[in-house]
Order: C-alpha cells, then structure tokens, then sequence
C-alpha cells in the first residue's frame, strides 16, 4: 500500500519570543548556548519513517543522519525524548519494524529514550514493537512518562485521538486530546509537583479538552515551567498565557521534524542551576519534500541560515 503525501496544514504557527515563567531569561545562562551547563537531552519530533513507499524513504536517511549526530556529541546526551509522529501517515506496522531498529541505536549507546504518541501514530501498532511501554504505565494503555531533565521534570503526555480500530488508509484526527484517565493523573502529579517541571506533547494548539485547558490545569503549580511540543514542523519560540487574572504568562516551544517537510534538524536541551537553554541544532527545510520544487527556493535556505543555532532560555525561582 502506497502512503500519501498530501500535507494538511493544522492551523497557525504563531511566531514569538519565548518568556521564562519568571520572565525574559536571555541573562540567565552562558551566551554560548549552554557552555558550562550539564545533564544534556536531545528533543527529537515528527520522525515519520514510513516502511510502505520508496518515495518517502528519505525521511529513514535524514533521520539516520540525527541519530549519527546524536551519538557523537562528546559528552553524549543522557536522554533522547521523541515527541511522536514516529509513523509516517497511518501508523502502520511496517512503520515501526522500520524505525525501531534506527531509535535502538540510541539505546543501546547507553542513552536513555523515551517516545509517545503523535497523530498518525497507532498504539497497537507502537506496542508490538516495544512492549516495554506496557509494562507498569503511569496511565495504563497510554504513552504517558515523567523524564527526569535533571534539575527539572519533563511530562510527557500521550495525546493521540485517533483509535487502534480505524482502517489501514485512515489516519485519523489531526487534532489531539488528553483521555480522561490520563487527565485525572495529570492533574494529581501537578499538584504534587515540588520541583521544575515541563509538559510535552505532541499536539499543543491543536490540543483539545474542555476547559479549563491543559495550559492553564498545567499552571495550577507554582512549578511549571513551560511547554514544549511537536507537530507543527516548526522551530517556533512563542508565548502562552497560562493565567490572565494573575498576570501569568510560559514559554512554548515547538520542535521541528527530524524529516519529512519544514524546520528539518533536532533540538539539545541543556539543564544549568536555575534554569535550562534549548538550542536549535537545524539541517535543512523544505516543503513539502526536498525534491518537490527545482531549483530550489532561495527561502529555503534562508530559513535554515536565519535559524540555526538559535536558543531558547528558560528559568525558574526567584
């Protein structure tokens, strides 16, 4: 079976400067990006490796040149946190017998991984590849995981909508969600949060529960930090008000893809005392493949010029 390669767009990407949950943080750590700071993460997004069409194989090749990557950062990273979208379109099986043998390599450098779930993934699919994820869940039947950054949490959430039982050419709901179970946790680790801590996810604007949103349930702490996500194929710095009354605002980040279309490249997050730098670490863009307009648009590389190397601080207490 044949995968499509027709894009939907999900909406805005609201282009911003990223505020610390105490305020502006650009102060806060080394000009050089982190230098000096330690407990290193890689934040990787929107793999898409698809086992069923030659045509899309280069997102395997562009995704095995990150991991390469990843493996020769001296020191390497301890963690790699990857925030779903491992599937191509439909979250086939074939999908993830292909990309589990190249996000192994991670592990098996000694670096710890942790996945949930994107859009077109499929769980069931997902868990027959690496049933590890099933055994002691904090939410059984979820990708749901709390990382620990050092000096800081990471909540990962899993929130894919789309169910296990739809056909093999659907890919399901664009737009995410938190299941009930899932929430119920959620909201009971928030509020016994007592160190720094982020949220992750997938969906961030396209996020929908009812109210009060996941922002705000987020914000209940004193705690939390800020958010970070993935599907949007967008290195993308912005703000979220997290509480008008009280004047609150937090940073979000979206991470761009590791390969199909847009920011293309990768993201190392870097823990320091009271606080942490996120730094774009970008190869390319291209929309919506890289062979799909000849010559190449001069945009596209300005967009990778204008954008690598560019950070993003943040920071916590007083």
């Amino acid at each position: 079976m044949q995968e499509s390669t027709r894009v939907n767009r999900r909406g805005f990407i609201f282009a911003g400067t990223g505020l610390a949950a105490a305020g502006l943080a650009a102060g806060c750590l080394s000009a050089e990006g982190g230098k000096g700071c330690g407990d290193a993460s890689v934040f990787i997004s929107d793999l898409h490796i698809g086992g069923a069409n030659k045509a899309l194989e280069y997102t395997q090749q562009r995704f095995a040149k990150v991991v390469d990557a990843i493996l020769a950062m001296k020191p390497r990273p301890r963690r790699v946190v990857c925030f779903g979208d491992v599937a191509m379109t439909f979250g086939l099986a074939v999908d993830y017998a292909v990309s589990k043998p190249m996000l192994k390599r991670i592990e098996a450098a000694g670096i710890e991984l942790h996945i949930t779930m994107g859009n077109h993934d499929r769980r069931s699919a997902f868990f027959r590849e690496w049933p590890e994820y099933l055994v002691s869940p904090l939410v059984p039947g979820r990708c749901t995981r709390v990382v620990d950054l050092g000096g800081c949490d990471l909540v990962l959430l899993d929130t894919l909508k789309g169910a296990d039982d739809r056909a093999e050419t659907d890919m399901g709901p664009v737009e995410g969600t938190i299941d009930a179970e899932q929430l119920a946790w959620f909201e009971s680790w928030v509020a016994a949060a007592k160190r720094p801590f982020f949220v992750g996810s997938h969906q961030f604007r396209d996020l929908y529960i009812d109210k009060p949103k996941p922002l705000m349930r987020a914000a209940a702490s004193k705690w939390f930090v800020g958010w970070i996500y993935g599907h949007d194929h967008s290195w993308c710095p912005d703000v979220g008000i997290a509480d008008w009354g009280k004047s609150r605002a937090v940073p979000t980040l979206a991470l761009p893809s590791t390969g199909l279309w847009g920011d293309i490249g990768y993201v190392v997050f870097r823990t320091c005392p009271g606080g942490a730098v996120a730094e774009l670490h970008q190869d390319d863009f291209y929309f919506t493949t890289p062979t799909s307009i000849v010559p190449r648009p001069p945009m596209w590389d300005a967009r990778v010029a204008d954008a690598q190397g560019k950070r993003m601080h943040f920071r916590w207490g007083a």
